[in-house]
């Protein structure tokens, strides 16, 4: 875990074992968030994965987890993501 948060400004490093809740919990409040790492050009059909081989949330989610939990990204209601991936 301490390696994880030892990485150098910007660069995700992918747990290689279980991580506990603990451990989830430091990473979402030390996450170096960049409003502008995503480019909303992006027209890929791809989703991204929420969890990774080890049941552990990828970088998208804890992304997600660190914006819900200090008010930036905005809410979706169930309605709306289906139309969403319907439209995909």
């Amino acid at each position: 875990m301490e390696a994880i948060l030892e990485r150098p400004k910007k660069t995700w490093v992918k747990p290689d074992h279980k991580l506990t809740d603990d451990e989830i919990e430091e990473l979402i409040e030390n996450y170096d968030y960049d409003p502008y790492i995503y480019d909303d050009e992006d027209e890929s059909d791809e989703l991204d994965p929420i969890y990774d081989i080890y049941g552990n949330p990828t970088e998208s989610t804890i992304r997600a987890m660190y914006e819900g939990e200090h008010g930036i990204s905005t809410s979706t209601t169930v309605d709306e993501l289906l139309s969403w991936v319907n439209s995909l």
